[in-house]
C-alpha cells in the first residue's frame, strides 16, 4: 500500500483537528455549551414555515457535504438535527411515540428532508466527475501514485459496464465515502452517461439521507425501551467516531493499488 507523504500530512491534519475538537468539547464547558447551544438552533429550523427553509438547508449542506472531496462535511448530523427537530414538533402538540410514527404528516416532512437532501449529496458528488476530467488531463502528464490508485479503483466498477449504474447506486446507498468511485468515473477513458449516474446517485443517496433522518427515531425508540437517557453529549462524540471512520476509509481507498489488486485477481482466474 503506497501512501504519498502529502496525503499522509492531510490526513493527519484532519485526524487532529476532530480529536482536538472532541478533546476541546468534552474539557472546556464554554466550546461544550456553544456547540450544543448551536445544535438547538439548527433544530429550531425546522418549525412552522420555517421547515421549507429547512427543506432548501439540507439540499444545500448536503451539497457542500459530498461536493468536499476527501474531507466531507458532517451532513449526517444536520439531517439527524432536522428529524429529531421534527419528531418533538410532534410530541410537542401531546401526540405519543406510537401516535407520532403513524402520523402521515410526520413521515411526508421526514421524508421531504431526505429526498432534498439526498438531491444535493447527488449533484455534491456529481462535481466529483468533473475533478475526475481534470485529474485525467493531470495524470496524462504527471505521474502520481494517489491518482493510479482513484483510477484503479474506477476499474472495479468499469470492469462490469452492464452492472455499473447498480454500483453507483449500492456506493451511493451505503455510508461510505465514494468520491474515489465518482472520481474515477470522470478519469475514465470510457463513454459515460453522466445523466444516468447522476439519477443512480440521486436515488441511492436518498436511501442513505433516509436512514440518517430515521436513525434519531429509532434511537429513540432504543433508548425509551432500555431506559437509557440520550444525552447532546453523547451524540457529539458518537458523531466524531462516525467522521473518524469516514476518514479512515477514504484513506484506504486513495492509498490501495487497486491496478495491482485487479490485476492479480485476473491472473488468478486466468491461471
Amino acid at each position: 500500500m503506497a501512501i504519498s507523504n502529502k496525503l499522509i500530512i492531510v490526513f493527519t491534519f484532519f485526524y487532529l483537528a476532530v480529536v482536538i475538537y472532541l478533546f476541546l468539547f468534552l474539557t472546556v464547558p464554554e466550546i461544550q455549551n456553544t456547540i450544543i447551544q448551536s445544535r438547538e438552533q439548527i433544530a429550531l429550523l425546522t418549525e412552522g414555515n420555517n421547515y421549507f427553509f429547512a427543506i432548501f438547508l439540507s439540499l444545500f449542506i448536503c451539497f457542500i457535504g459530498n461536493a468536499s472531496i476527501g474531507f466531507p462535511v458532517p451532513y449526517p448530523f444536520i439531517l439527524f438535527s432536522f428529524s429529531q427537530s421534527i419528531f418533538i414538533k410532534y410530541t410537542f402538540i401531546g401526540l405519543t411515540f406510537q401516535e407520532v410514527l403513524l402520523n402521515g404528516y410526520f413521515w411526508s416532512e421526514i421524508i421531504g428532508i431526505a429526498i432534498a437532501g439526498g438531491l444535493g449529496s447527488a449533484i455534491g458528488e456529481f462535481l466529483s466527475i468533473v475533478v475526475g476530467i481534470g485529474a485525467k488531463k493531470i495524470a496524462e502528464k504527471t505521474s502520481s501514485k494517489t491518482l493510479e490508485n482513484v483510477r484503479g479503483f474506477g476499474r472495479l466498477v468499469l470492469e462490469h459496464p452492464r452492472s455499473m449504474y447498480f454500483y453507483i447506486f449500492i456506493a451511493a446507498a451505503l455510508p461510505i465515502p465514494d468520491d474515489p468511485l465518482w472520481i474515477a468515473l470522470g478519469m475514465s477513458k470510457r463513454k459515460i452517461n453522466y445523466i444516468k449516474c447522476l439519477i443512480w446517485g440521486w436515488l441511492g443517496k436518498n436511501v442513505t439521507t433516509i436512514f440518517y433522518v430515521a436513525l434519531p427515531i429509532f434511537i429513540i425508540f432504543g433508548f425509551s425501551v432500555t431506559g437509557i437517557e440520550l444525552n447532546d453529549v453523547a451524540s457529539v462524540i458518537t458523531e466524531s467516531i462516525m467522521l473518524l471512520v469516514t476518514l479512515s476509509m477514504m484513506l484506504f481507498i486513495l492509498s490501495f493499488n487497486w491496478d495491482k489488486f485487479i490485476d492479480q485477481r485476473q491472473t488468478k482466474k486466468q491461471s
